[in-house]
């Protein structure tokens, strides 16, 4: 259940198996799809509230070279030829619009000294004033900003904010009237994300917000160096997972300092063992979350014997794993799991030429058929107003309609690449940031992408391979996947103490897997989250749960 890739072309023989295994029974997940359609489980509950959301209106003026479904992106082999404007007038009202976000790029240089931001401004008809703080600062400055009443027109929303519905609600513009159902169709780019996205800015049932949008990106699954697999001859799939261990000893050599993994896998580990997605709800409205079933066990008991058996890379166990990536590309580990938005990035730490190549693995579940692979949270965030007259907000969301241009307009690839001559240059039809693109635009994140954006497609500029193999990954992977029940719920203890839970059960978890707990020592970690907030939130999301359903 493999796909390997290089910057050319497909070198294995296994996406004819990727095909065949599409037609193959898959488990059921326990939430919806991330595109518009109604789902199953927790998603069907949703869908009571959906005279909240916005219809969902894909838009047709640019067509992939492989239309997504079910959650999959669309597929660009290459960047549109020609891209055409797909707006006729200026959003904005020349007044000015002052906005805040954070960033994990480089803070890009003011308008002032900035052409492509200069242009931005011109092009949308409002001066935009932005606010940009790096992404680790950014709490602590919403925070200050709340505490402050100077948040400005726009401002993406620290999510973790205590009482955060009661701050929406008495700071923040209700826009259900704005965008609901068939209203959204006055803004065609924002009806164009997907439904489980719109679901994420719903708080006591009115619509709080605008989803800086991210699908199954951030899904977490397994990579291979599979040019270091052939080297020593070993096949880089499996079907068990008494298989994946095997491997892992096979691409491992301690002497000369190689280990099959950066470190232990265990988002996939807990898939493979058949647990589905964080929270689950049964038919009744009863939440369990992952850490709870007996299965938790089986996985943490197969980390620790990776770990024991010197598979893992030995600073890949409880530390920040911050050289996990150059490991796996230097190639002193074989085995990432990492998500689908870093592909790009393996490519781009490629040292070794055209006999690279990266190997996107389909994990298996317990009866062999694809495991329930734990989808990424549909957003990255999302963006809220501050009250306004009705005519102001309606502005705001025509610039931030227009913001959120899908790939392969012109106003996308504006936004994206800048001014050709300028910030960038066409090679064939793909658009190449120069020095100056990469400083004025921030490496082409500018930071209006954490205000609002268009749905992720699939494209690598130059490699139309490697999306093609992306998508045959995911066209197995994702209708096998879940998504947590918890999703478009909110939990104020979650919100409080979350962190502090998160942390607590790292520190076991990694514990247990470096040999200095039992396994067993897991029962009394879970009645620790329990009555440390864990049944809290658990109560907190079952009645949210019921609510949508009343």
């Amino acid at each position: 259940m493999s796909s390997s890739i290089s910057r050319r072309t497909v070198l294995r023989g296994g996406l004819g198996g990727l095909a065949a295994l599409a037609a193959a029974p898959v488990l059921a997940s326990c939430s919806g799809s991330s595109e518009g359609g109604d789902g199953d489980d927790a998603a069907a509950s949703a869908s009571a509230a959906a005279s909240v959301l916005p219809n969902y209106i894909p838009y047709q003026g640019v067509q992939p070279d492989i239309t997504g479904e079910g959650g999959i992106p669309n597929v660009f082999f290459a960047y549109p030829a020609d891209p055409q404007p797909a707006t006729t007038e200026k959003p904005g009202d020349g007044s000015p619009i002052s906005a805040s976000m954070g960033t994990f790029a480089p803070i890009p240089p003011t308008a002032d000294r900035n052409p492509y931001w200069a242009e931005l401004n011109e092009r949308v008809g409002s001066e935009l004033q932005l606010s940009i703080t790096p992404g680790a600062d950014y709490p602590q400055r919403f925070a200050t900003a709340v505490a402050g009443d100077n948040l400005g027109d726009i401002f993406n929303v620290d999510g973790a904010l205590s009482q955060l519905p009661q701050f929406l609600e008495a700071k923040c513009q209700d826009l259900t009237e704005f965008l609901a159902g068939d209203a959204i169709a006055d803004y065609p780019f924002l009806a164009n994300l997907p439904t489980d996205s719109w679901r994420g800015t719903v708080f006591n049932g009115r619509l709080y917000g605008l989803p800086v949008q991210r699908g199954i990106t951030g899904s977490q699954i397994i990579f291979t160096r599979d040019d270091l697999f052939e080297a020593r001859g070993v096949d880089p799939s499996f079907g068990s997972l008494d298989e994946f261990l095997q491997l892992c000893r096979d691409m491992t050599d301690t002497q000369a300092n190689v280990w099959a993994l950066t470190e232990v896998p265990f988002v996939v580990l807990q898939a493979m063992a058949g647990i589905q997605n964080e929270w689950m709800a049964d038919g009744g409205g009863s939440f369990t979350h992952a850490l709870e079933v007996p299965e938790q066990k089986d996985a943490l008991e197969f980390g620790r014997k990776l770990v024991e058996e010197d598979l893992v890379h030995p600073d890949g166990v409880g530390g920040a794993n911050a050289d996990a990536k150059a490991w796996f590309s230097q190639g002193s580990a074989a085995v990432i799991e990492d998500t689908y938005t870093a592909v790009a990035g393996f490519f781009a730490r490629n040292t070794i030429g055209d006999a690279y190549r990266l190997g996107l693995q389909v994990a298996p579940g317990p009866d062999g058929e694809p495991a329930p692979m734990w989808q990424g949270m549909p957003n990255n965030s999302f963006t809220s107003l501050a009250q306004a007259d009705p005519d102001r907000i309606r502005m705001l969301l025509k610039v931030l309609d227009w913001l959120a241009a899908p790939f392969g307009t012109e106003e996308h690839l504006f936004r994206s690449y800048g001014i050709e001559g300028v910030t960038f240059e066409f090679d064939g039809t793909e658009p190449v940031l120069n020095q100056d693109g990469l400083a004025y635009t921030a490496n082409g994140a500018f930071p209006v992408e954490y205000l609002v954006d268009a749905p992720k497609e699939t494209y690598f500029p130059g490699m139309p391979d490697v999306a093609q193999a992306v998508y045959d990954h995911q066209a197995i992977a994702v209708p096998a996947s879940s998504l947590t029940a918890a999703w478009g719920l909110y939990s104020e203890t979650q919100g409080r103490v979350g962190g502090q839970l998160s942390t607590m059960l790292t520190d076991a978890r990694n514990g247990i897997l470096l040999g200095r707990e039992p396994v067993d020592s897991w029962d009394d970690t879970v009645a620790q989250w329990r009555s440390g907030g864990g049944d809290d939130i658990r109560a907190e999301y079952e009645e949210a749960y019921a609510a949508l359903e009343s």
